[in-house]
């Protein structure tokens, strides 16, 4: 294999196109292996592989800088920059992580686990350089939705007077789901589509028949026409001399363009124009690259899917029922809602921003909107949830996914901080599901819950199945009576639980907190007295529960239930990447913790 001598961007350039054709084959094998051992962003990295590696045969990183906009499709990347043998190990530490991140390579300039944000980054390095009196090219790679995020427009807003600042979008029309909007409308505009290309390949042949001089008028000529009828593209009016579209997987091409782009890029900003398939290469992925956008662990039936069941049930009954995405269709158990109920599904793109703003008008205007969102994505919204929401006390539901431990896809992808976030505001809702049967009733509970905003937050994991309760208190639910010890925990936590009872060979009280806010001090206090000693187990940071629950005892001077209180958190530092499993396994929440305080108070 070509692969097996790549041990630097150096090697790269020692081979000869025909070679570099083999090599992405390669890649693309490689990267079908990894993931199908490790999990992780199929589809996206194999759409990438021409372009990531032309981009490594031309440009010298890590002196030139280069940002990836999703950071997930940086695998291509990893292979050829040393890292084949972390890649063994993709998303489990201390292997690859699934993101760039320089404290694991020189030629990673920045973490980026969250979309839209290259051109911002890059723009900062720009400038720096340039004050620096440095010389280096800076690139960003851009696609994979990425350019649905308004972050990008503020960036290109600001790119006025920069030099050696190249910009390769990677438009393969999709993010997790199909890309949506105008944007998405405008590039297919472009003659984005395979068609498009087809046409420019056959019209620069027949040019290329004619005398050297004659072709290059008739070729401006067109040009000229073209933006008479149709005027200039936006990236150029912004200032980017646009170059495009070119076909993304013709290798031959790409490094022409690339040493051509090396000398424009002096003068002015440049942003190159390229159309690639999710998949390539790999069948199932090319026809299917929503389900294939990612490869992960299953589970029988997670959460995410019993919210999806559950959503369509009570939009059946109750027209007013209105679902908002941000990119997240699929990841967040829309797929089927949207389906049945396509006038009453939003898929904003990746613009979390303008999804709880859009929402809070929906909810002005009378309906219901749940909006269906990540946790680590939450965090981005977190004025827009403060001014556009909270401020006006609009009953918008927020259903948030992958809360807590964010498993292989690490430190970018945390939901530790989503409680400690929204706990800030006193009329806002908290609830954790600890069980499928829990979920389904918090659902309905949040269908006619119209006077204030709510959320309901889940992990990325199994919706087990506890014992079912069919007078549901939406408070707190007595899993067990025991002595000397009581636990209040909130979420899917009590196999944990149990197990530590089973370590410690205890019986104490066990309390699933089904509303986090808020909270019911009075049954809590009823409780507390009877204890010895208080253990809080929580799926967060100490900002969370934890902080409401002492927040309070101390402000109304319940001195002796605070000093019975120990509080198990996650800690604030940011998670490696690993299994869920793992990460809790090796937090102060992990059985054998849990088991050594029931020990030490029982």
């Amino acid at each position: 294999m070509i692969l097996d001598f790549i041990s630097s961007p150096d090697d790269l350039r020692k081979l000869s196109v025909k070679q570099l054709i083999l090599l992405c084959s390669e890649l693309r094998s490689e990267i079908i292996r990894i993931t199908s051992n490790n999990g992780g962003h199929l589809g996206s990295n194999l759409g990438i592989v021409e372009i990531t590696a032309a981009v490594h045969y031309i440009f010298d990183c890590p002196k030139d800088k280069l940002i990836f906009d999703v950071g997930h499709q940086s695998y291509a990347h990893k292979l050829l920059t040393g890292r084949r043998k972390l890649m063994e190990d993709l998303r489990s530490f201390p292997g690859a992580s699934g993101f760039p991140d320089p404290k694991e390579s020189e030629y990673d300039s920045f973490i980026s686990g969250h979309a839209s944000t290259s051109l911002s980054a890059a723009i900062g390095l720009a400038k720096a350089r340039d004050i620096n009196g440095e010389d280096f090219k800076i690139l960003s790679i851009i696609g994979d939705g990425s350019l649905s995020g308004g972050m990008v427009y503020e960036a290109m807003n600001n790119t006025d007077n920069l030099k050696n600042f190249i910009v390769i979008l990677n438009d393969n029309q999709m993010s997790i789901s199909e890309s949506v909007g105008a944007m998405r409308k405008y590039l297919t505009g472009l003659l984005s589509s395979k068609s498009g290309l087809h046409f420019r390949k056959v019209f620069r042949g027949f040019l290329s028949q004619l005398p050297n001089n004659l072709s290059k008028c008739i070729e401006k000529f067109a040009k000229n026409f073209m933006y008479a009828i149709k005027g200039g593209t936006i990236f150029e009016e912004l200032g980017f001399q646009y170059i495009g579209p070119i076909d993304g997987h013709d290798i031959e091409k790409l490094i022409k363009i690339f040493k051509n782009v090396r000398d424009i890029a002096n003068y002015k900003p440049v942003i190159i124009h390229s159309v690639t398939e999710k998949g390539k290469g790999y069948e199932l992925a090319e026809n299917d690259s929503i389900k294939l956008h990612g490869v992960e662990k299953s589970y029988p039936e997670r959460f995410s899917d019993v919210f999806g069941h559950k959503i369509i049930e009570l939009a059946e009954k109750d027209e007013k029922i209105v679902c908002i995405t941000a990119a997240m269709k699929s990841g967040c158990g829309l797929t089927k809602f949207a389906e049945k109920f396509p006038n009453r599904f939003f898929d904003v793109g990746i613009a979390e921003e303008h999804a709880v703003t859009f929402a809070a008008g929906l909810a002005k205007g009378g309906l219901k909107p749940f909006v269906a969102i990540y946790s680590t994505f939450l965090q981005r919204a977190f004025d827009q949830i403060f001014h556009d929401v909270f401020l006006q006390n609009l009953p918008v539901r927020f259903i948030i996914d992958k809360a807590g431990f964010p498993g292989a896809d690490g430190k970018t992808h945390s939901g530790v901080y989503d409680i400690a976030l929204l706990q800030n505001f006193d009329n806002f809702f908290i609830l954790a599901p600890s069980s499928k049967y829990e979920l389904q009733k918090m659902l309905e509970f949040a269908a006619n819950h119209n006077s204030s905003p709510l959320a309901i937050r889940y992990p990325k994991s199994e919706a087990v199945e506890h014992a079912r309760n069919d007078d549901f208190e939406i408070s707190f639910r007595i899993v067990s009576l025991g002595e000397n010890v009581a636990i209040f925990f909130c979420g899917p936590l009590l196999n944990n639980i149990l197990e530590a009872v089973n370590i410690s060979k205890t019986n104490p009280t066990i309390v699933d907190v089904r509303v986090i806010q808020p909270f019911d001090f009075d049954k809590f206090l009823k409780i507390s007295r009877d204890y010895k000693k208080i253990i809080i187990v929580e799926e967060g940071i100490f900002g969370g529960l934890s902080n409401i629950i002492n927040e309070f005892l101390s402000s109304n001077k319940h001195f002796d239930v605070l000093t019975k209180l120990i509080f198990l958190n996650t800690s604030k530092s940011p998670v490696v990447h690993c299994s869920r499993e793992k990460q809790i396994q090796t937090s102060p929440l992990s059985a054998d913790n849990i088991a050594s305080a029931l020990k030490n108070y029982a």
